[in-house]
């Protein structure tokens, strides 16, 4: 049998000794046949800068966990769905090295913490109910320490924001007429927390958090970036300059009546649950609204500019800055 180059190769034999005896037996009798060796092959099904993600790492990670063997994982859709997942925590790593992110064990700790807090849980408590969910210590700390490791990659990326042009402000007021309406605008933001992942007492208790924060002076960018899960990059809580006729119902409730530096109470939604800010009101006779306008128009396309560049560092760039050979 060839194996592969990159293939590990383990060989546990058991072999059977004839037994002696002083007195010779009167027929010979055939010898015992020896038994077949077992062989056990960790294959490598994908390595990242030559570090390789092996079928046990696979196997290990699908739900429930199942040995396959390449020709089965190559077309199983689980299989090669963990595989891109494993691929790419591998890429995040090697390239928080490269940019020197590091995430400490304290910081992991301090997230479990406060996790465990919010469900009125001990750490020890918390542990066990990972555990009665099929999660165990080790793959959640993974998980958060990935999550962070992508949070602060995305930080490294857009530090110091995008330019934008008068120009460019131009060219999209002309193009988004819709914009310039001539009534009473607001410019708003929101706070979202996403029900995914979380408990329901765990999605109250941030909500009532944030909603804390705020109540104590603390400036809605440092509660955003925080608590809300839309935080992580510049004028990701940005909802825009809008005609207060064009909020939906529920926005329109939230937000009536706020003024300007003030928030609502949590909206809760299918996904999550929202908090608003109201970063200024402008009125139809205001001498600022056309500069509320630009302003709008401004942040929309720094977002949109953000946006693209995160999708390409990370669906592109990040890939293209390593050595990824994916085998099956």
């Amino acid at each position: 049998m060839k194996v592969a180059l990159h293939t590990v190769l383990s060989v546990l034999a058991s072999v059977t000794l004839p037994l002696h005896c002083e007195a010779a037996p009167s027929k010979k009798t055939a010898p015992a046949a020896p038994q077949q060796s077992e062989i056990l092959i960790d294959a490598i099904a994908a390595s990242v800068d030559d570090k390789p993600i092996t079928l046990t790492d696979l196997s290990a990670r699908l739900r429930p966990p199942r040995k396959l063997s390449l020709a089965q994982a190559s077309k199983d859709p689980e299989a090669m769905k963990v595989l891109d997942q494993l691929i790419l925590e591998k890429v995040l790593e090697e390239e928080a090295k490269v940019k020197r992110v590091v995430v400490g064990d304290s910081e992991l700790d301090d997230y479990m913490n406060e996790v465990a807090q919010r469900n009125n849980m001990t750490r020890e408590q918390f542990v066990v109910a990972l555990s009665k969910e099929g999660q165990d210590l080790q793959t959640y700390k993974q998980q958060i320490k990935l999550d962070i490791l992508k949070a602060k990659l995305a930080s490294t990326i857009t530090r110091g924001g995008v330019s934008t042009s008068e120009t460019e402000v131009d060219e999209y007021l002309e193009s988004h007429p819709d914009l310039k309406v001539e009534e009473n605008t607001i410019k708003l933001h929101q706070i979202i927390i996403r029900k995914e992942g979380r408990s329901t007492d765990e999605v109250t208790q941030k909500a009532e958090a944030v909603a804390r924060a705020l109540d104590s002076g603390i400036p809605f960018s440092d509660v955003a970036a925080k608590h809300a899960d839309n935080g992580a990059v510049p004028d990701g809580t940005l909802v825009g300059v809008l005609a207060e006729s064009d909020l939906s119902g529920d926005i329109s409730s939230a937000v009536d009546g706020l003024k300007t530096g003030e928030h609502s109470k949590p909206v809760e939604t299918e996904s999550g649950v929202q908090i608003f800010f109201v970063e200024r009101r402008y009125s139809d006779d205001d001498d600022d609204n056309e500069e509320a306008l630009r302003a709008e128009a401004r942040q929309i396309i720094q977002k949109q500019k953000t946006q693209q560049r995160l999708a390409s560092y990370f669906g592109e760039e990040l890939f293209k800055n390593h050595a990824v050979d994916k085998r099956l």
